[in-house]
Parts: C-alpha cells; structure tokens; sequence
C-alpha cells in the first residue's frame, strides 16, 4: 500500500480493514486520480460515499483510525525530539505512547503526547512548546492529509486535533453524475440478481460490464447493464424486465440514509455477526424492511436472521439486537461427522447403562470453509470448537466420544448438550419444601409434585404439579392439572388446567379445560380444542386452536400466533445473566478506578507539599545568608526576628517532610490495592469472557433452532370469544367489539407492507 509518511490514506485503510476489496479499491484511485487531473479534487471520504461503497458511519470510523495513525505518528516524533535534547528518556516516552493507544482504544480520546508528559510531570509547558517548534513541518504534512471541504479546527497541542467525525457533506456533482453513480449502484444489483438466478455467468457480466464503460468513455452514452446484456444476447427482453420489476420493490434501499434512519449496524470482529442499534426516538416507527435495507446497504447479505424474529425485536422496544449470524452450527456439525447412537442398544425401559456411547465423531475436519456475513468465504479453525457439549449423567471419553455417566434415559437438547435421565419413582407426593430431589432425573410421581426448592428433571409425570418451579429437558404430563408453577420446558405440557401459570416451552401444549389467569410462550403450537381460556396471554409460534377465550366479568384476553416471543423472553433471560456477570468485573474496575484516583489525588498534594518545601527550604537559605551577612550591622531586634524566621520556616519543612512520607505511603497503599484489583480483574477477565462467549452462543443456537421452524399466523376458535380479545399475528393486531363464535383468525399480507388481521367464519 501507498503510505504518506506511513500514515494511510483512507482508501488505504478501507481495503485493509475490509470495507471495500481491491476492484473497489483500484476503481476508487482511478476515479481519484481522474478527478485530479480534472481539478475537481474529491477526498477519498466524499469518494467513498459517492460510489456507495461506504456509509458516513463507515467512513466516520475510518477517518478516526487515520487521525490516530497522524497523532501517534506525531506523538512517536515529538517523543524523539524530547530525547534528544534531554528533556525525557526513552522509558518515558514509551509508556506516554501506551497511554496514548489505551485512552484511544478505551473512549476513542486522541490525547496528544505532549499533553501526556506534561501531564504525568516528565516535562514542562515550556518545554513541550519549544518541541512544537520543531514538529512544524509534520503538521502540515497532516493538514494535507487531512484535508477535505470541510473546514479545518484551529491547530491545538502537539498536532491537529481530531474533527468530528459525525457525517460528510455531500459531493457537489452534476445531476448527470449523480444519475451515473445511481445507474451503476442499480447495476452492481442487477449483475447480482442476473448470477443469482443462472440467467448468466459471472464471465459474461464482467464482458458487459466493459462494453458499458467503454460506450460511456469513447461516446458518453449512458446505457443500464440490462440493455448492454439484452444488446449482447446474453439474457432476453423478458429476462431483463423480470429483474427490473423485482428491483423497483427494493429502490428505496438506495436512498436510505443512516443519519436519517436512525439505524447503526455494528459488525464483529470476526465479520460473522451483525447487530443493529436503533435511535430511541425512532425505534416506534422502524420496521423490518428498513432494517434489512440497512444492511443490504452496508453488504450484508448473508444470515440475515428470518423476518418474525427482527420484527419481535422491534415489537418488544428492543434498541439493541443480532439481525446476522453467518450460520456456522449446522457446518460445525457435519465438519465434526458426529454419529449419534442414542436409539441403539437401550434397555426395556428405553435407557442407556453406564459407560455407553452417546455419540462419536469420524473423521472430522480441522478446518471449515465458512461464508461471513458479506458472503465471503474464509477458513475457520474447528480443531478445537465443540459441536455439541456434555450435560448432567454424561461424561466426554478420551477418544472424544460422548458416553453415559450413569443409568437413564438419553436425550439431547435444543443448545445441543446430552443428558442421561436416571428413572426416579415416588410411590407418593413430592413435597419439595423439605429437599429437592435428584437433578435432572425422569420424574414418575404417583401424587402431587409440590414446589419449593427448583426441580430440574428429563421428562416429569404426575398426578398434578402445585407452586414448582421447573426446568425439564423433556415433556410434562399431569393426570390433574397445574397450579401456581413457574416451568421452562423444551418438550409438550399435558394438564387438564392451568391456574396461574407462567409456562415456556419449545414443544406444544395440550390443555383439556382452562386456562385461567396465566400466561404462555412457546415455540410450538396451543392445539387445545376443547380448552376456553379466561384472563390470559398466550403466544405461540405454530398457531392457536382453543374453544373460546374471555368471559363478561374478567380481563380481556391476548392471543398472539406465529410471532418469536418465547425465544426473545429467552434471549432476554440470557441477556441478565450475562449482565449479571459482567457485573462483577465491573465492580473490581470501578474499585481498582477509584484507587487510581485517590492515587493520583495524593500525588498531587505531593507535588504541592514538595513545591512548599523547595520554597521554605530556599527562603530559609536567603534568610540564613542574610544573618550571617549582617549579623554585625543589624540590631539584636531584628537579628531575633530573622532567627524567629529562619525557625518557623525550619518547623514548616520538617511538618511537609513529616506530611510528605505519610502521603508517600498513603499513594503506596492505594498503588498496591490497585495493583492487588488489577490481578484480580486479569484472574477473573479469562473466565468472564469465557462464560459471556458461551451464553451469546446460546442465544445464537437458540436464534438457529428457530430459523429452522415454521411461523403461522392462525387462530383458530372453536366457541365463543368474548368482546375486548387481542389477536395478533407477527405484524399486526386485532382488538374484538363484540363475540364472536366459531371463527379462525390470520394474518393476511395484502403487500410487502401492509399485513392485516382477517376473520373467516367456520362453515356449519
């Protein structure tokens, strides 16, 4: 790359860090240095924005990396100059240039090496101004690299100060460039769809690229790629016209603007994940096709996660949220080639004995051909990623194979961990208030399973469940019914009632009477035709069958089909663990901050008690000289009183001496508590990051699970439904006025925009 005094330029920095490739990036320069040649200088910012390769966030960020590259550049002079005329060592240098990149790292603050040395008393304001002198010609070197239309901040400090870099003005060109550029972003989308759909190969749209340009060159006539593809037989009429109707759906994608928007697209460092910040004053009147707009913009096109689940977000008030995930699990899986063998070799009783294998791996790939969320492919190493992981009544073999543990019923769950479920029969009630019973068993109760201490089981069956709370890996059956439970379930529910409940659960639910005063997530379907509903919510993510819902004298009911709020309740619960362990680092740096501080106050009244001292300790040398100098000629009244002087200023360093050491190790102790919290925090950031890395990917599994399961937006009532019920789908909502009896409820889509509740009467 082409450097400027190793400082790059932003088209530089845009191909290094990936927001352009290199056919953007030699486009880019040719275009500059045309511009130049034409004298209408453009920055590569305003260049960048024209040809839509970047967003203003984009390019904000860029311009932030190229001024810190001219401020450490300037820093890394200025500290060469201070060495040589003796003002600092190189030590000292040093460790102002890490301070420097830490400050920029931490709060993206470009705090000028002169300001630091000054700051940490290595040199004077006098001396970093006589260094300045000589930095003269760096500086300008910076102002040009640095220049744009914008006008420039007054020179403070060491070097320019960083601009803001919250937008840039548009390019001043012609309407015929603007129709150009505006043909040619179209026309990038053309050639897309064009390959997409087989029409033509990518040889052939790079032919019919050049035929373009070289038309537009040689004779300055604009023709669409279409056209040019049409002319050269490489699609037909009808073809071109299919494509350009599908476009005129998604034109809008090229003029949204994402100061106006009020959306930022935040992508990982890996490039395998992208998520979306919504402005709060903006977050009521988005929808999902702005959000998938923004980031076809930004070039992500690929694990965009489906519709309900953005949509759920945005219902939910969410202003932070993952809109793609590159989908690495499902590739993960087959790369690994694990061979399950839970259905062979079970017992009568469908069990696994202890020590048998669950699942082994064949020949598995070190490395995996993996596409980011731009689409493009790049290899990761999986030699040492888990597919699937160990849980309760399973252990990992040396041979990497999963086996049991112990006796039981095996499953797997939906984050892809193995259980083994040892069978527990309790001839009678279940009284958990004085003990818990074995985790994660499979529970056959012949009496009432009564709560208190948490249950974790497999499969859980019951003659009815009172005031538990549990987290069952399998389905939940009751010969009654279920009363005052908390339950986290990821297979079926089977009760005769519910009675304030709060129930979520991957599989369906089957409930034979009522549902009252509850409320229900799950991620299958309510089919419980014969169940009438009365103060509830209930949501579900494969439709609604129940035999009426509400009554004359209580609240109203909502009923919601095909939306994903039981995975983003979820995905929420998560969220609060992962705070909550976040929470701990976070307290030890605030302590270790404050140590910092009350050290930096204690080393300033050091400073402060030294200058006193210096001042009294030179004060009481003048006045020392002076007695001895005058001592014949000056009264014994005054003689006393320079003596009496001379004293006070001998008692005044003796107490700054005194006040100086107890400082000194007042600053020690608040260093070594700082020090002490900062081996803490690098002890406990390992297995943080670790435990926060391991629940995020939860979530992902989660958001994969049910990428792969089906939405539908149907209620279906077999009775009576009572006025003021909410039926919603996963876009829209429908408030009753009056009963209704016998009627199935959907969501209709009446255009990519536009969705709308619809009742459809029941045949007699």
């Amino acid at each position: 790359m082409a450097h400027t005094d190793n400082i790059p330029t932003l088209a530089n920095l845009a191909l290094e860090y990936g927001t352009i490739d290199k056919d953007q990036y030699r486009h880019l320069s040719a275009l500059h240095a045309l511009k130049e040649i034409e004298k209408n200088p453009l920055d590569y910012g305003q260049l960048l924005l024209s040809q839509k390769f970047a967003t203003r966030y984009q390019i904000g960020l860029l311009k932030l990396i190229q001024e810190y590259h001219i401020v450490k550049k300037s820093g890394e002079e200025f500290g060469k100059i201070a060495i040589d005329k003796g003002f600092a060592t190189p030590v000292d240098v040093q460790k102002a240039l890490e301070f420097q990149k830490k400050e920029f790292k931490r709060a993206r603050v470009k705090k000028l090496i002169g300001d630091i040395l000054v700051a940490s008393r290595v040199i004077t304001t006098k001396q970093k101004n006589n260094i300045l002198k000589e930095q003269l010609l760096l500086e300008q070197r910076a102002n040009s690299i640095l220049s744009s239309t914008a006008e420039k901040t007054p020179v403070s400090g060491s070097v320019p100060r960083g601009r803001q870099v919250t937008g840039l003005a548009e390019p001043g060109l012609s309407d015929y460039e603007k129709n150009f550029l505006r043909i040619k972003v179209l026309d990038r989308e053309f050639a897309a769809k064009v390959m997409e759909k087989g029409l033509a190969s990518d040889r052939e749209v790079t032919i019919a690229q050049k035929a373009q340009e070289e038309e537009f060159e040689k004779q300055n006539n604009l023709k669409i790629l279409a056209d040019v593809m049409v002319s050269m037989a490489f699609i037909s009429e009808e073809q071109k016209n299919i494509i350009l109707n599908e476009q005129k759906s998604s034109i809008d994608t090229h003029h949204l603007k994402e100061n106006e928007s009020g959306i930022e697209v935040i992508i990982s460092p890996d490039r395998m994940a992208a998520r979306v910040k919504i402005n709060k004053s903006v977050v009521s009147k988005t929808t999902v096709f702005q959000i998938k707009a923004i980031l076809n913009a930004q070039g992500i096109t690929n694990g965009i996660f489906p519709d309900p689940l953005l949509q759920g977000h945005l219902s939910m008030g969410i202003l932070e949220f993952p809109a793609a995930r590159a989908d690495i699990f499902s590739k993960l899986k087959r790369a690994k080639n694990i061979v399950f063998c839970m259905e062979t070799d079970l017992s009568d009783r469908g069990e696994k004995r202890k020590g048998d294998p669950l699942a082994h791996q064949q020949n598995s790939q070190n490395t995996l051909l993996v596409a980011d969320v731009f689409g493009k492919e790049l290899k990761m190493d999986c030699s040492t990623t888990a597919a699937v992981t160990c849980g309760s009544g399973t252990r990992l073999d040396r041979d990497g194979s999963i086996v049991a543990a112990k006796t039981g019923i095996p499953a797997v769950s939906i984050e892809g961990k193995f259980f083994v479920h040892p069978i527990i029969h309790v001839l009678e009630d279940a009284d958990l208030r004085y003990g818990p019973l074995e985790a994660f068993a499979d529970l056959s109760i012949s009496g009432v399973l009564t709560g208190a201490y948490p249950v974790t089981a497999g499969n859980i069956k019951a003659r009815e469940i009172r005031g538990a709370r549990i987290n069952a890996i399998g389905n939940i059956r009751t010969d009654v019914g279920i009363t005052d439970a908390v339950i986290r379930s990821q297979g079926d529910i089977h009760a005769r009632y519910l009675h304030n409940c709060q129930i979520e659960t991957f599989g369906n639910i089957y409930i034979k009477n009522e549902i009252f005063d509850s409320k229900i997530l799950c991620s299958g379907k309510i089919d419980s035709p014969g169940c009438r509903i009365i103060s509830s919510d209930l949501f579900a993510k494969k439709g609604v069958t129940l035999a009426g819902a509400g009554s004359e004298k209580t609240a109203s009911c909502a009923i919601t089909s095909g939306g994903e709020h039981h995975i983003l309740e979820l995905e929420k619960s998560i969220g609060q663990e992962i705070d909550l362990i976040s929470a701990k680092l976070e307290a030890i740096q605030e302590k270790k901050d404050e140590q910092e501080q009350l050290s930096q106050k204690a080393f300033q009244k050091m400073i402060e008690l030294k200058i006193f001292h210096d001042r009294s300790k030179n004060k009481k040398r003048l006045l020392a000289m002076e007695f001895k100098k005058n001592r014949d000629q000056l009264s014994k009244t005054k003689l006393k009183n320079i003596a009496r002087l001379i004293s006070n200023f001998e008692t005044r360093i003796e107490k700054s001496i005194s006040s100086l050491k107890e400082l000194n190790k007042t600053k020690k102790s608040h260093d070594q508590k700082k020090v002490e919290f900062e081996k803490e925090i690098e002890a406990l950031t390992p297995s943080t990051n670790a435990a926060i890395r391991s629940l995020e990917e939860n979530i992902f599994s989660l958001f994969e699970w049910t990428r792969s399961q089906e939405n539908i937006s149907k209620i279906e009532i077999k009775g009576r439904a009572f006025p003021g019920t909410h039926f919603s789908g996963i876009y829209s909502t429908l408030k009753i006025d009056s009963s209704l009896e016998k009627f199935s409820i959907f969501e209709k889509i009446n255009s990519p925009r536009n969705y709308k509740m619809e009742i459809l009467k029941t045949p007699k």
